[in-house]
């Protein structure tokens, strides 16, 4: 029992938010009967904790169980799903297994004559979906067709149960993906020893408005974090900016965000990042020369992004001034905490009304003229969120605001007069 609740207490100590889980795992195969279930069927999203999890577990099972984990994508044949098994059951080299084991009655048969019905086993098959439905259907009864009550078959997928034959019969255990606050918790457990909570944790709110929308991979946003806090900690180190002027630390890694958005799971380094960061800078010039609306379409995407909506009526209907002026100070404060999440999503219709409102000429709406936003988009300067068949489509502006406000330049525009965080 004592040891029971130690092995509890580790797996929660090391797996934040999994406590249903693990106390289900733990009913499961920490009893004092040596009796084990005879299919258990784990399944989640990718990057929910499920095969680490159940290693960990077995890991700490120790010697008191025979185990084997096999990774089921590497199995396009037979042998290579049994052989390893035995190999790991037996504790002999694959080699030295008695007769080539091409099929599900040889592995039986193996499994009979090595007599592991004398102590408690489990066989682990991770990403099982890659598995044929018969030999899926055939480890489901394994403990039935062995005859001994101490084995048990772990099948771990991405995918439900309820997809595969109704002749399994198994105790599911769902793991849940992470929400927002669960993976910034996590995250928070990998803050660099030489950097202050406070720190790390207002880097986390920039980091989480920006990647979570994109990204739930706990993996993948556990290397971006890596990554982006280098660079986020950058002007602090070289004295340009202060740990508390968290909106100026924003604007210097803006750039790097932007990046890094259009390089999820591509494996980025931070060489990578320095290199991409080279040419984007190199790219923006050239947004200089883009066509004279799309500039305009680009000045309006940005305030799309980092303004609130509910100011579009404020910043761009003609209303008193006066009322105007004692909002001010309330909606840049509102505004600037917003700026730190990162440039938000917004939709066609509304980026073509902030386009007609400070645009000063009259413009008909034309398929050439629309044809530039896709342009944008084609070029990276625009990112595009949906397919666009079923639903309206939504952007988000990934340039910086030296690029935009450079651009605004050139069109004799005032940008900071419609960005409520400068107002």
């Amino acid at each position: 029992m004592m040891l029971s609740n130690s092995i509890k207490d580790t797996l929660n100590s090391e797996f934040p938010f999994r406590q249903v889980q693990i106390n289900t795992l733990a009913n499961l195969f920490l009893n004092e009967d040596e009796v084990l279930p005879p299919c258990v069927f784990i399944h989640g999203l990718p990057s929910t904790g499920k095969t680490s999890l159940v290693t960990r577990l077995i890991f700490l099972l120790g010697e008191s169980v025979k185990s084997s984990i096999v990774n089921s994508i590497c199995c396009y044949t037979s042998r290579l799903l049994f052989e390893p098994i035995l190999k790991d059951l037996l504790k002999i080299k694959q080699s030295d297994i008695p007769n080539r084991c091409d099929n599900f009655m040889q592995f039986l048969n193996i499994l009979k004559q090595a007599e592991i019905q004398k102590e408690q086993v489990i066989i682990v098959l991770d990403n099982c979906e890659m598995l044929g439905q018969e030999q899926i259907v055939l480890f489901s009864k394994l403990q039935e067709l062995i005859k001994s009550y101490q084995l048990c078959v772990i099948f771990i997928s991405q995918v439900l149960p309820s997809k595969f034959d109704e002749d399994i019969n198994c105790i599911p255990i769902l793991f849940e993906q992470y929400n927002s606050d669960d993976i910034s918790a996590i995250l928070l457990r990998d803050k660099p020893n030489n950097w202050s909570l406070s720190i790390y944790q207002n880097f986390l709110n920039v980091f989480m408005g920006s990647f979570y929308g994109s990204c739930r991979d706990l993996v993948e946003l556990k290397h971006l974090a890596k990554l982006l806090f280098i660079k986020y900690v950058e002007p602090i180190e070289d004295g340009s900016c202060t740990e508390t002027n968290q909106t100026l630390l924003f604007r210097k890694i803006s750039p790097s965000i932007h990046l890094l958005l259009n390089n999820v799971y591509l494996g980025t380094s931070l060489e990578n990042v320095n290199s991409l960061s080279d040419e984007k800078i190199t790219f923006e010039k050239f947004a200089l020369d883009l066509p004279y609306y799309a500039k305009y379409f680009l000045i309006a995407a940005y305030i799309a992004s980092f303004n609130l909506p509910k100011y579009d009526r404020q910043l761009f209907v003609k209303a008193s001034n006066k009322k105007r002026k004692t909002n001010r100070l309330t909606n840049k404060t509102e505004n600037s905490a917003s700026q730190l999440v990162g440039p938000k999503a917004f939709s066609l219709d509304r980026l073509l009304a902030i386009f007609y409102a400070i645009i000063e000429e009259n413009t008909n709406m034309t398929a050439n003229l629309l044809a530039q936003i896709n342009t944008l988009s084609d070029l990276g300067l625009l990112i595009r969120l949906g397919d666009g068949k079923l639903e309206t489509p939504k952007y988000r502006c990934s340039v910086s605001f030296d690029c935009v406000s450079n651009i605004a330049r050139t069109v004799k525009f005032n940008l900071n007069k419609y960005l409520i965080d400068k107002l």
